[in-house]
């Protein structure tokens, strides 16, 4: 009878334990991600030196203003998209927002019309690219 109780006990705790361990991956999975925003300064010279220490040289800035797009659905569009994932940059958290186009000239790029482009919604980054205006290929900032 003693041998009986201690088996209905130990399946009782194996039980148990597998309850609360498939809890705690159901949890875990339904957790909303939850994005990282990295902040630049709001100065031009502080822009500037945080590409700098991602190896580029820049000149002065053209700042203009413009609405994040809503979707990202042409070729172009889609790459873009994957370029700013690829650096762990989330645009469509800024969908439809206001922000601010910040292109800088490169000076030590590959070729005269290369340009470095941050977006910035108020002065999270909400994209980041390096381009050649001419050949329209682009590549990561980092």
């Amino acid at each position: 009878m003693v041998i009986k109780v201690k088996q209905l006990l130990l399946r009782l705790g194996i039980v148990l334990a597998f309850l609360i361990l498939f809890a705690g991956l159901f949890i875990l999975l339904r957790r909303p991600e939850t994005p990282q925003t990295e902040t630049l300064p709001d100065s031009a010279e502080g822009r500037a030196a945080w590409l700098n220490l991602r190896g580029w040289q820049v000149g002065e800035p053209e700042i203009s203003e413009a609405v994040m797009p809503e979707e990202w659905l042409t070729p172009n569009g889609q790459s873009w998209l994957k370029l700013q994932h690829a650096q762990g940059i989330r645009p469509e958290q800024y969908a439809g927002a206001q922000i601010t186009r910040c292109r800088y000239p490169l000076k030590n790029g590959t070729g005269p019309e290369m340009y470095a482009e941050l977006l910035l919604c108020e002065n999270a980054l909400a994209g980041a690219v390096v381009y050649d205006a001419e050949t329209q290929l682009m590549r990561p900032v980092r």
